[in-house]
């Protein structure tokens, strides 16, 4: 993390240095922006979960990650562009429903998750594996006496 502080507060110190010598009025207004811009520009390739809730929607669980009592790490997909890693909130209901719909998934199948407007997120997976109904005795087409 100490090397993620050091490039944004080079480069803050570069936009500054640009800022100061551009003498333009707009250039110090815009300054606070641009460092701010910065951070995220810095921050977001490093492959750090993004801080803010994921909108609204239903999304693709491609990996997950639950640290029981911290957070549910989670890699989402919306299918409108390319996945966003998310720090979700941790709740026992969430985990075990999120853990249930893995279960149920087993390996390599597809989970998903839907995120209300008020935040709550509800995770599905495929129908749990039921066996086939009992099977019939069969009847004998002939009979002979005895």
């Amino acid at each position: 993390m100490t090397i993620v502080a050091t490039a944004w507060l080079a480069l803050s110190l570069v936009l500054c240095a640009f800022a100061w010598l551009a003498g333009k009025r707009l250039a110090i207004l815009t300054l606070p922006a641009s460092v701010i811009l910065a951070a995220f520009a810095i921050y977001l390739p490093l492959g750090k979960p993004l801080p803010l809730a994921p909108a609204p929607g239903k999304y693709a669980v491609l990996g997950v990650r639950i640290d029981v009592d911290v957070a549910i790490w989670a890699l989402l997909d919306d299918g409108k562009g390319i996945p966003v890693y998310y720090r979700l909130p941790y709740s026992t209901g969430q985990a075990n429903a999120l853990q249930g719909a893995k279960d149920a998934a087993g390996e390599g199948g597809r989970v998903s998750a839907t995120i209300g407007e008020d935040g709550g997120v509800q995770y599905d997976g495929p129908s749990p594996v039921t066996g086939e109904p009992p099977k019939q005795a069969e009847q004998p087409a002939i009979s002979i006496p005895g």
